[in-house]
């Protein structure tokens, strides 16, 4: 039994690479949502997206790596998203900043 359907929604989850962001992610892709990975780092990012497209096919996860203290990468961020989802539904913002 699902409680929640999130069929043909996008979600963006800042840090989700790892931990709890990542889990955010993973059960968001269960539930249907289309989500994209973010963190700093590209690798991780591309690594968490490659397994949720595995296991739950192609198209369910894309990487756009971005640093939240950075206008221009958030504005990519979003952009990108759009590009490749047209939507943005849902914003989970799990990553952190440092000064």
């Amino acid at each position: 039994m699902s409680l929640f359907d999130l069929t043909g929604k996008t979600a963006i989850i800042t840090g989700s690479s790892r931990g709890i962001g990542k889990a955010i992610a993973e059960q968001m892709a269960e539930q249907g949502a289309r989500v994209v990975i973010s963190s700093r780092k590209p690798g991780p990012c591309q690594d968490v997206a490659d397994q949720l497209n595995t296991k739950h096919g192609d198209g369910t996860a894309i990487a756009i790596p971005a640093n939240i203290s950075s206008k221009d990468d958030l504005k990519n961020l979003a952009e990108k998203t759009r590009a490749e989802f047209g939507q943005i539904d849902i914003l989970v913002c799990n990553a952190a900043s440092n000064p």
